[in-house]
């Protein structure tokens, strides 16, 4: 079974009723388009490690994956959001919560899998199962720093 570390659920479900919050200075993305982000990561992530097909691809070596994964941080304005996980900037915190719930019982899922069912990330290759949660994580992270800082500069 697969170690489920936090992967930021609840606080993004937090600041999920803050859907609105925007601070061009500090992103172009409303909170709510970065809950709705992150929900779509987690559900196209989860969702390709379950449909996979053990064993991994041979993993290469990625340089920033390296990075990433030992810093646990993704540094700001770095990368781009993959077209399936660009977000809609009109949902209400009701429908970010239920995709939030579908997130949580997808990463349950994935918990239960194979450790070798696996996913490709664009940057960073071929990602196993445990390599897959923790990344949930890191990225969840990423986006609630940014949700934090929005909501600090909006008042």
């Amino acid at each position: 079974m697969g170690r489920v570390t936090d992967n930021g659920l609840e606080r993004l479900r937090d600041f999920a009723s803050e859907a609105s919050l925007q601070a061009p200075d500090v992103s172009g993305w409303s909170i709510g388009m970065h809950v709705h982000h992150c929900a779509l990561g987690m559900i196209g992530m989860c969702n390709a490690v379950l449909e996979s097909s053990p064993p991994a691809p041979k993993s290469r070596f990625s340089a920033p994956r390296a990075f990433v994964f030992a810093t646990g941080r993704i540094p700001r304005g770095r990368g781009k959001a993959p077209e399936m996980a660009l977000p809609n900037p009109d949902l209400e915190p009701s429908e970010l919560n239920a995709l939030l719930d579908q997130s949580k019982v997808l990463i349950g899922r994935v918990a239960e899998a194979n450790r070798d069912q696996w996913w490709e990330h664009f940057i960073f290759g071929s990602l196993n199962r445990d390599q897959t949660l923790r990344f949930i994580g890191i990225h969840n992270g990423h986006h609630l720093r940014i949700m934090t800082d929005i909501r600090a500069a909006a008042g």
